[in-house]
């Protein structure tokens, strides 16, 4: 009896919880949970969201069921039954004008981490100030909120803050005070290890291991999941690595020192990173057997043509070029291309190294053989150790021996004719890189000569940039993705080099907080402080842009969503807003054409993105796109 009694009543709960509408006060956190649901851009980690409408004509506020109602729309069409396009919707409502303007609209936010509510706009959203401080009153009579404040999410709001006589909280104050923060959503299985980072070079780590580790990793071991407990910055290589490999990687402060975790410290377990939460489960070792058995797979033959034994200038460059130069060089002379029409550079001075000359240097040296004995070799024993001496030497002996004078002496005849600048950056551009299927993100080198320097010879950077293709991680990673370590080879993207940029970054030409919507995702950082392989504790700045998107509503908006500032910029954005919205509208352009001209794929075009590297530099602050690469999530 007492069962059916408890039936009844849950399914009494959940009918009250699902049938209400909307309520026009909320009385207690239980009020707030009953309507609340995930928010639709997940940019934090437990965080809670509500919808709310303020009816202008009806004088009337709703907290809406938001579980029920996923869109302000929904609720306006299906509950209020008003007859309104969603088009008329948009352009009416989000606008700062009340002239055919019906309703305020907003989300309060519950940020769980510091048991905050916030107000929220969306960074389409034009309202007043005068509008805001409105909404904001109406809220804070009718809840019990007693921690409430406006976030300033956007560049716009950011600049009236001084007109705001109620209280308001920043993205740094949101960001900094996470306790959790997603990476790569996926879900793995293995023995659960805790990793001192600085014991790292001393630990055996196996690849069907699941980390948590005490500090950031600069390097991403070959592992099946990895929980850190420092925060990452988004766009860094290692969070485009964990992605690449379709494993779980996430942020967890407190991770280290928690006491359910500690008891699973070299137990068998399951890992899943979700938008909001990650779960960490103990498993069987039956269950881990059968999971983490290895599938032997045919292993992938990457094409090389050894036989074009000229320097490429940039303006030749093109995408069907990666059996020749490597797949950023090849990349590199679209967006050559693109930059005559467009309001964005390259880097000047631009020349590739076709494979010809890297292919007869180990050939002329008989460093082929030794290539083909540590595969060979590796492929039977599978002995890591051995494995890794054997790379050294081979990196060693590309450094050690001599370099083709008449190749040398091209690159110098090439340099003094057709450049201003005498500092070159040689970068790897390998056939396993840059390419869809495998990054290859942070795995090689790239490396600066100096034009008739004795110590910083072109000489010498084009060998340690050949040397890189040997590195550890590098042969690992391509392992592991069952690349034919026999067919590849490195050819070199050449540009004059950047000593003294304003700033430099990285995007991602589409939303990652948002499945199926617009927007570019940005990070920057100060001059020449990495975002793609940041130090300790630096926080690069992290925007999502929608200039160039193809949607009236954001078409006019200048939106700037600010979802953390650079730990060096003194919570100031570095670029200027003009400049962050050429930037995602060169971006966008950039997009457009990859995804009609070079890469056709089955994603739709909202969830297909590249990883575009750029720079400020110059007294102009001329906007340099430096590479883009099909972004493998």
């Amino acid at each position: 009896m007492r069962a059916i009694i408890s039936i009844l009543f849950c399914i009494y709960f959940c009918f009250q919880s699902y049938s209400q509408n909307y309520k026009s006060k909320l009385s207690s956190i239980a009020d707030f949970n009953k309507l609340s649901y995930k928010p639709l851009s997940n940019k934090y980690g437990f965080v809670k969201s509500l919808k709310i409408l303020y009816d202008l004509k009806n004088k009337k506020l709703y907290y809406t069921n938001s579980k029920t109602y996923k869109y302000h729309y929904e609720f306006v069409i299906n509950y209020l039954e008003l007859d309104i396009s969603i088009d008329n919707f948009n352009k009416y409502n989000y606008q700062e004008k009340h002239k055919n303007k019906r309703f305020l609209l907003a989300n309060i936010n519950h940020y769980e981490n510091i048991n905050m509510y916030t107000l929220e706009l969306s960074p389409a959203d034009n309202m007043s100030i005068k509008d805001i401080v409105f909404l904001y009153d109406k809220v804070k009579s009718s809840t019990y909120f007693k921690n409430f404040k406006f976030f300033l999410n956007t560049s716009r709001l950011v600049l009236e803050k001084s007109k705001l006589p109620i209280p308001y909280i920043t993205a740094d104050e949101i960001y900094g005070n996470q306790v959790y923060q997603p990476i790569s959503l996926n879900k793995a299985y293995g023995k659960l290890r805790f990793i001192n980072i600085d014991s790292l070079d001393n630990i055996s780590i196996e690849n069907t291991d699941i980390v948590i580790v005490n500090k950031p990793v600069l390097t991403l071991p070959i592992v099946n999941g990895v929980l850190t407990t420092r925060m990452q910055t988004p766009l860094s290589h290692i969070s485009v690595l964990g992605i690449n490999r379709k494993i779980p990687v996430a942020t967890y402060k407190k991770a280290y020192t928690n006491s359910y975790l500690k008891d699973l410290n070299n137990q068998y377990v399951s890992f899943q990173v979700k938008l909001d939460t990650f779960f960490i489960k103990p498993i069987s070792k039956k269950k881990f057997d059968r999971k983490t058995r290895k599938r032997k797979k045919k292993l992938k033959d990457l094409a090389i043509n050894k036989n074009i034994d000229t320097l490429i200038p940039g303006k030749f460059l093109h995408h069907k070029m990666i059996d020749i130069v490597g797949g950023k060089a090849a990349n590199f002379g679209e967006l050559y291309k693109l930059s005559i029409k467009n309001n964005f550079k390259v880097p000047e001075c631009s020349f590739a190294i076709p494979f010809h000359f890297y292919l007869q240097h180990i050939k002329k040296h008989k460093i082929d053989d030794l290539i083909e004995k540590t595969i060979k070799n590796y492929s039977i024993t599978q002995n890591d150790s051995s494995l890794f001496i054997n790379l050294k030497k081979i990196q060693k002996r590309i450094k050690k021996a001599s370099i083709d004078n008449s190749l040398i002496e091209r690159i110098n005849n090439y340099v003094t004719k057709n450049c201003g600048y005498k500092r070159i950056r040689f970068r790897s551009s390998t056939n396993a890189e840059d390419i869809k299927g495998f990054s290859g993100a942070g795995l090689y080198t790239s490396k600066t000569g100096i034009l008739n320097n004795p110590k910083k010879t072109f000489a010498k950077a084009i060998k340690k940039v050949w040397a890189s293709l040997w590195k550890k991680q590098a042969f690992l990673e391509r392992d592991l993705f069952n690349i034919n370590q026999k067919t590849v080879a490195m050819g070199i993207l050449a540009h004059r080099s950047f000593p003294n940029e304003i700033a430099n970054g990285v995007a991602i030409t589409k939303n990652l907080y948002r499945k199926d919507f617009y927007g570019n995702v940005i990070n920057i950082q100060l001059g020449e402080e990495p975002v793609v392989n940041p130090k300790k504790d630096i926080i690069s700045e992290q925007l999502l842009c929608y200039e160039g998107a193809d949607i009236e509503l954001y078409n006019d908006k200048k939106a700037i969503e600010i979802i953390a500032y650079s730990s060096l910029s003194n919570n100031k954005l570095i670029l200027t807003n003009d400049e962050i919205l050429n930037l995602s509208k060169q971006l966008s352009i950039i997009k457009k054409y990859f995804y009609k001209k070079i890469y056709r794929t089955g994603k739709s075009f909202l969830n297909f993105g590249l990883d575009v590297e750029f720079k400020i530099d110059g007294n102009n602050r001329d906007l340099y796109i430096k590479q883009a690469r099909y972004f493998n999530d």
